[in-house]
């Protein structure tokens, strides 16, 4: 067994198809069938099971997957421990991001950075919150930024920024001209929400629910820009940052409204693994999103 085996194998496994994991791999099918039968060959055992054209792990598979992450993943972080002796001249950071934080915050920080540390790649997932999680666990991203948690196993979670959340409607609204709304005005207006798993999504029903409150959804949609462009079309109303909503309401596309009773805000967070080696890259990722954190609150 060797590691280009291991790494063979476990594409496979994730892919669950000899055809995408070469296709991950530049290399041919034919190639990753030999190696996976010489590796099934070596362990005597067999890895996987085809059923048609579908494969699935045996439990002699499972086992060996389970220990090929922790290898692959000490491998990974060899390579970055030694990359380290060499200082900042190159490398790659791999980030997951919630949607929101990853398409309004990032970009400044992005160029801050890549000005410092120009031969650096960046290599960005864009998402939502609960899939950030489980790319850091599964050590898919070196730091993801979600929505604020508090506990999770396996993390270590640092406090980044914290931003208002706002009501925002089209300009001819009836909320449009008043000082002030509060989540019960909510109540029987079509309403704009974000998918699934989105953070924003769910502390705005933990708050309606709270207060016995039912929200005439009329759509949910994967993306900040979506619903913006629905809200100014007369769609429904949303609940958004007023941050991201700033330059639509300056052009007059929007109206934001605040919530007259209670500020509603919502913080984010920067993850990662608690094996997780730091390597220099990472650390001056780490340093110069502190720093600039408090920029996006002036």
């Amino acid at each position: 067994m060797n590691s280009n085996q291991l790494k063979i194998f476990y594409a496979v496994a994730q892919k669950k198809s000899f055809t995408l994991a070469a296709r991950e791999l530049f290399l041919t099918q034919p190639a990753v069938t030999i190696q996976i039968k010489k590796l099934e060959r070596d362990c005597e055992t067999k890895l996987f099971d085809r059923v048609g054209k579908k494969i699935f792990l045996t439990e002699s598979g499972k086992i060996l997957y389970a220990y090929a992450e922790k290898i692959l993943t000490l491998l990974a972080q060899a390579e970055e421990a030694l990359i380290d002796v060499k200082g900042l001249k190159s490398g790659k950071l791999t980030i997951s991001a919630s949607a929101t934080v990853g398409s309004y915050y990032l970009p400044k920080i992005f160029e801050v950075f890549g000005k410092q540390y120009p031969d650096i790649e960046i290599q960005m997932n864009l998402t939502n919150s609960h899939q950030v999680v489980k790319d850091i666990l599964a050590f898919k991203s070196d730091l993801g930024f979600a929505g604020e948690l508090h506990r999770y196993e396996g993390l270590v979670i640092i406090p980044f920024l914290e931003e208002e959340l706002v009501l925002i409607v089209p300009p001819n609204h009836p909320f449009a001209h008043g000082e002030g709304v509060s989540l019960r005005d909510l109540a029987g207006q079509p309403f704009i929400t974000r998918e699934v798993g989105s953070a924003t999504r769910e502390l705005v029903e933990e708050k309606v629910e709270r207060k016995g409150i039912s929200l005439k959804v009329v759509m949910d949609l994967a993306s900040n820009e979506a619903i913006k462009k629905a809200v100014g079309h007369g769609l429904g109303i949303s609940i958004s940052s007023r941050y991201v909503v700033q330059k639509e309401v300056d052009q007059g596309l929007l109206r934001m409204v605040p919530f007259a009773k209670e500020k509603i805000t919502r913080k984010f967070s920067i993850i990662y693994h608690e094996d997780k080696y730091l390597s220099s890259t990472i650390r001056a990722f780490l340093n110069v999103a502190s720093k600039l954190s408090f920029h996006f609150w002036r």
